[in-house]
């Protein structure tokens, strides 16, 4: 120690009886933890329905997290308003390794503002009697793959909520050989079978078969449901087309061009296809190239059942953010001159007319009946159309009576029958007359005549006269 230059004799040594604490801190009470519900992420495939845990998955399975997939385009899903994310994208993994059929839960929880919302804008419907709710829980089934995604659902998809079964849309018969029937794919509303309380979990029941070539995810939304009204009303907020845009597509297809096909005339209708009633509210896509409108209603609450998005003239795909309101087809249908109309004919200015009807043409039934009309008020049109009927009444009559064969059944076979077998005839006005005034004619039916016999030596060729009022005794 003495070679360090340091000495220890002058220190003083500390007293044992000098420890004492200055200012010690003040003891408060520790306060228990406050239980907080954990989110929904971390909930999944930890607690069923009655708050046991899940057995834990086997550590040599895959897991994924929550998928950051995108929602469905607008134009994909136009039908609801997506208000919040109640459980984000969540693969379906691989629970079984041993068997095709997979399953997984998931459980999720609604806040007490959603709960408010899907409560207080429920009502009953009268015409089915059944809770009606315009907010809903909904529940989507997405594939793994980047970009705006539509419904899909895997192949042997099976659903509960809280137990109970949901009801998906009907299979798609198929008659591919080896192939596995499909669902189409739609939102479904939960609404009914979850339980409408921020305190109770909800559990998801999830069965799918694995398949090796795509991967899926499941999603639950808070959404609010759109009628095809709101719809209509949408659009029209984003600005109807011009009718001068539909009046320069008239002049184009009716302008005359050098190619060999050309527009010599076009006509459209005032009746929507898909309903079969004239239109309230004309509609076109801007992928469509005709003139030919459709009922915006019709069309939209079509897709509302199904989902097709495909004009019903040309078959193009036409979403709904490509849908807009034609101010042309507007004007005519509120023009009280086309109030009876059902058809226009667009002329090469760009204006419309009644269209003609070709039916009169081909049918003269409809010009005879005009004429009936004409003649009614007219005394002297209708005796000279009344002469004129006669005259061709008798003209036509001379001309039957001149075409009217007859044959004598007295006569043998071999009268009848020239060198080559071919029956021969001579037509006369008398005999025609004769035959016409036999009452007999007119009762006695006509015999079969026996197959034809062989043929004969030729004989020179004489008129025959043959009588009808020959009896059978005769003949023989």
């Amino acid at each position: 120690m003495a070679a360090s230059g340091v000495s220890f004799s002058n220190i003083a040594p500390r007293p044992t009886n000098s420890l004492r604490l200055v200012n010690p801190p003040t003891i408060q009470p520790i306060a228990a933890p406050v239980q907080q519900r954990p989110p929904a992420a971390a909930m999944l495939g930890q607690l069923t329905a009655n708050g046991l845990p899940l057995p834990p998955a086997p550590s040599n399975l895959p897991h994924h997290p929550p998928v950051q997939a995108n929602n469905a385009d607008a134009n994909l899903m136009p039908f609801y308003d997506v208000l919040e994310t109640i459980m984000p994208p969540t693969s379906l993994q691989i629970t079984n390794l041993t068997q095709r059929a997979q399953e997984q839960h998931c459980v999720f929880y609604l806040t007490l503002q959603q709960v408010n919302q899907v409560t207080m804008n429920r009502y009953i419907n009268d015409s089915t009697n059944r809770i009606e709710y315009p907010v809903q829980v909904q529940l989507r089934c997405l594939k793994i793959q980047p970009g705006p995604q539509s419904d899909v659902f895997p192949t042997g998809v099976s659903c509960r909520v809280n137990k109970q079964p949901v009801t998906l849309p009907a299979v798609i018969p198929t008659n591919k050989p080896n192939a596995e029937p499909q669902r189409p794919g739609r939102p479904i509303n939960l609404t009914p079978l979850c339980r409408l309380s921020p305190k109770t979990p909800n559990l998801l029941q999830m069965g799918y078969n694995y398949d090796s070539t795509a991967s899926y995810c499941v999603q639950i939304c808070l959404v609010r449901a759109l009628t095809p009204i709101d719809l209509i009303d949408r659009i029209r907020d984003r600005g109807i087309r011009a009718a001068d845009f539909t009046r320069t597509m008239i002049r184009e297809k009716l302008s005359p061009s050098d190619c060999e096909l050309a527009v010599t005339e076009l006509v459209a209708s005032l009746k929507c296809p898909l309903g079969k009633m004239r239109m309230s509210t004309p509609m076109r896509s801007e992928a469509c190239s005709h003139v030919q409108c459709f009922d915006a209603y019709s069309y939209l609450a079509m897709n509302a059942k199904k989902p097709v998005w495909k004009c019903p003239f040309c078959d193009q795909p036409s979403p709904y953010g490509q849908l807009y309101i034609d101010a042309y087809f507007q004007e005519v249908l509120s023009s009280p001159t086309s109030s009876e109309l059902e058809r226009l004919q667009f002329l090469p200015d760009g204006s419309w007319s009644a269209a003609v009807d070709r039916d009169s043409a081909d049918h003269p039934a409809a010009d005879s009946g005009a004429a009936a009309k004409s003649t009614a008020s007219d005394p002297s049109a209708a005796s000279a159309s009344a002469t004129a009927a006669a005259g061709s009444e008798t003209q036509n009559g001379r001309a039957a009576a001149a075409t009217v064969n007859h044959f004598d059944l007295t006569e043998s076979d071999d009268e009848l029958t020239d060198g080559d077998g071919a029956a021969v005839a001579a037509a006369t006005p008398a005999a025609a007359a004769n035959a016409a005034a036999s009452p007999s004619n007119a009762q006695q039916p006509q015999q079969p005549q026996p197959p034809p016999p062989a043929p004969a030596a030729p004989r020179p060729s004489e008129p025959i006269v043959i009588s009808l009022d020959s009896s059978d005794d005769d003949n023989n």
